[in-house]
């Protein structure tokens, strides 16, 4: 075998050959990069070739069987080599993978966070509506909370003999109305009547007829906001408008 057949073999490789198998087991790499890589170990075969006819004498059988030992070598650390920088590149790739994952979350975090920020730099209406034996005595309360979370306004009415679902509807109606009174643009409306909320968003239909005119009044003080939104909490993180429109109904507001 003539000494550069092998790397040869392996510029022929590099210059000629599409790999396919190898572009889809590295997919990572290009055509031009595996090219590159090739002909860098042809280089460093070229190399050992040269490093060895340097230090021994030429001619003999014998150097010739060492020749081929060297050249095997030769390609066996190349081969090495080209698997190390893979192998590295792989890793190299999931660590990119998992930086990007890492990004993505961050990032996902921030823009809840920034939701968060923009919420409670609105106004928050707390609505809430009792009624002691439904129909019984009724109150209706609502408290509203400045962006800064001060309260900043408390209205309560006693309504007489009334519903749950009435004071309901009337805490919410009291609210929208004192915050209008306020010249507040943009509001976040919470009210703990699961009702109340579906009915105003459409989820649910107004079959009652005795609510109807409070729920168009509701309806129509909620359009004049630039910005309004109504959400369903939970009684206990309502306990300040359940404390006014109780307090309606102690004190006959």
């Amino acid at each position: 075998m003539a000494k550069p057949v092998l790397a040869e073999l392996l510029r022929f490789i590099a210059a000629n050959e599409q790999l396919p198998r190898t572009l889809q087991r590295y997919s990572g790499y290009d055509r031009d990069t595996l090219g590159k890589l090739i002909d860098a170990a042809a280089d460093r075969i070229e190399e050992a070739e040269k490093a060895r006819e340097a230090a021994a004498p030429g001619g003999s059988k014998g150097i010739k069987v060492r020749k081929q030992t060297d050249v095997e070598k030769a390609a066996a650390r190349s081969a090495a080599e080209l698997d190390e920088a893979m192998d590295l590149s792989k890793a190299e790739r999931e660590q990119r993978r998992r930086e990007r994952a890492a990004q993505a979350e961050r990032e996902a975090a921030q823009a809840a966070a920034a939701v968060v920020e923009e919420r409670e730099k609105r106004t928050r209406l707390f609505t809430d509506g009792a009624a002691r034996g439904n129909p019984g005595p009724a109150g209706a309360g609502a408290v509203i909370v400045s962006p800064d979370g001060h309260i900043v306004a408390k209205v309560g009415k006693f309504l007489g003999e009334s519903t749950n679902n009435v004071a309901e509807y009337m805490g919410l109606i009291l609210g929208l109305r004192r915050a209008k009174a306020m010249g507040i643009k943009e509001l976040e409306v919470f009210a703990d009547s699961e009702l109340l909320v579906k009915q105003l968003a459409g989820d649910y239909a107004v079959k009652a007829e005795h609510l109807k005119p409070l729920h168009d009044e509701a309806q129509a003080l909620l359009k004049g906001f630039s910005w309004i939104q109504v959400r369903h909490i939970p009684r206990e993180e309502n306990g300040q408008a359940d404390a006014m429109s109780n307090r309606a109904i102690d004190e006959r507001l």
